[in-house]
């Protein structure tokens, strides 16, 4: 059995992942990667407009390629990215993805270890929404330390989805939601 490290993946995995700041010309392989995962992908314009944001994190993460040399330099492909705004205060995860033969790998908790790293995780405050039919991803949210505060009606324009909002906070951390804004509202 191999060992997994604190974000949840497996070692040897761990060892050739790379996550590093999102650029632009990484956009044509996060838009293929988008349009696989997402029934209602976002647009190009939403990527470059999310990218020139001075405020935002937006992380990248890449393995080697399957077959090309190992050396500096050596040929990535993109296999998960994140993008996060901040708002005075509190930052807002606007997207998180991971490519559909990478998902369930401990990809995505690696990103948001990352995102938390680069904002100093001690007092932040972060939100997210989240469709209340994708129950991987809130029970990943909740490891993370995410909880549910309220729903947004019709959210997704899809399908007319409600989105759950989620929280993760230093009181929900502790268990609690005695930090969180408008806790129930929509």
């Amino acid at each position: 059995m191999s060992e997994t490290s604190p974000a949840g993946l497996d070692s040897a995995l761990e060892a050739q992942l790379e996550v590093r700041t999102l650029q632009y010309p990484d956009l044509p392989e996060v838009l293929a990667i988008e349009r696989r995962v997402f029934p209602t992908p976002w647009s190009l314009a939403m990527f470059v407009l999310e990218l020139s944001k001075q405020t935002g994190i937006c992380l990248a993460a890449t393995e080697p390629v399957e077959g090309a040399p190992r050396e500096p330099g050596e040929a990535r492909r993109l296999v998960g990215y994140l993008i996060c705004s901040r708002y005075d205060t509190v930052w807002h995860i606007m997207n998180v993805a991971v490519d559909t033969d990478r998902q369930r790998m401990g990809l995505a908790s690696r990103l948001l270890q990352e995102l938390y790293a680069r904002v100093g995780d001690d007092g932040a405050r972060y939100t997210l929404e989240v469709r209340c039919s994708n129950t991987v991803a809130i029970h990943l949210y909740e490891r993370e330390g995410f909880r549910a505060a309220g729903t947004r009606r019709r959210y997704y324009q899809d399908n007319g989805e409600d989105a759950l909002v989620m929280w993760r906070t230093p009181a929900t951390r502790a268990g609690s939601l005695e930090d969180v804004p408008n806790v129930g509202g929509q």
